[in-house]
């Protein structure tokens, strides 16, 4: 529904009323905002299972591609979509309270969208259990800018996690790098978690020393893939899989099946207005809660 408002175009979405619906978010595309709710609402069967009962960041970028982006953690109790809960988290930096929404709800999605968020950034970790990560994530960054090396780079960190007896799942980041998730039992501390993070990194740079590094400066890196560890640390997050991203098209962060995974792999195939044709598929992550594990020690 459309409605007119002192100049305004807003719509209901599932429920939410959506302002400024009309507004361009990806002018090359012809992509609004209203377009981005639409989205949301139609992969929300899909992706509220890994926000629910998850922290959230909002990726806020009020001009779409044409504007600047800021990441939004803190919530105060009247800027927030109505109807969401918040979880305090204790900040390491500062000592203070961080007051995130919690998420799993369309509303609390498209609350978000709402307030400008293309990009909704979730913990490994459920509110109630913030120091157990139910999930080991490997962010694959390519310092090349290229998928294609973080593709290899993400086969090459299959074959490490198989030798392991781990079931891992690959998804694009939506921008340039890969994602491996491990499903994980509950129990693992998160410092653990990141422990082990770390030792299978290095042992992936050290069987592909061309090709992956663990170096965190960008400058050491010399065109290599970054395996990043750091995703797992406590109250960090990473992109949320069937996330939108503020990249051209309006591509999508999308789960995966290994065969998927390869050099030709192009994250341009996902984007807002072909993703009908791959919700139409099997969701290749339909087993991951199936597959729940506890790392080796």
């Amino acid at each position: 529904m459309h409605v007119a408002v002192a100049g305004v175009s807003t719509r209901r979405v599932a429920g939410v009323t959506i302002g400024n619906a009309d507004k361009v978010w990806w002018p090359d595309d012809g992509i609004t905002k209203g377009d981005a709710a639409d989205f949301y609402a139609a992969v929300a069967d899909r992706m509220l299972p890994w926000l629910r009962d998850r922290p959230l960041v909002a990726e806020r970028c009020p001009d779409g591609m044409r504007g600047s982006c800021f990441y939004q953690k803190d919530f105060a109790p009247d800027r927030r979509p109505r109807g969401v809960p918040r979880v305090a988290v204790r900040a390491r930096s500062t000592g203070r309270n961080v007051h995130y929404l919690v998420g799993g709800t369309r509303g609390a999605l498209l609350g978000l969208l709402d307030l400008g968020s293309i990009a909704v950034h979730v913990m490994n970790a459920r509110a109630r259990a913030l120091h157990e990560p139910d999930w080991l994530a490997f962010d694959l960054d390519p310092a090349s800018g290229e998928l294609a090396d973080a593709a290899r780079a993400g086969l090459a960190l299959r074959r490490v996690l198989d030798e392991l007896r781990l079931v891992s799942f690959p998804k694009t980041s939506g921008a340039r790098g890969l994602h491996v998730f491990v499903p994980l039992r509950a129990g693992h501390r998160g410092e653990r978690v990141v422990a082990f993070a770390r030792a299978v990194g290095a042992e992936l740079a050290r069987r592909e020393p061309r090709l992956v590094t663990v170096a965190h400066a960008r400058s050491a890196r010399r065109g290599r893939v970054y395996a990043d560890p750091f995703r797992n640390a406590y109250a960090q997050t990473i992109v949320a899989p069937y996330s939108l991203r503020r990249r051209p098209g309006a591509t999508v962060s999308t789960p995966l099946a290994w065969d998927e995974v390869t050099a030709r792999l192009d994250p341009a195939r996902f984007r807002l207005r072909t993703f009908e044709r791959r919700l139409a598929r099997e969701d290749p992550w339909r087993g991951f809660g199936r597959h729940r594990q506890r790392l080796p020690g």
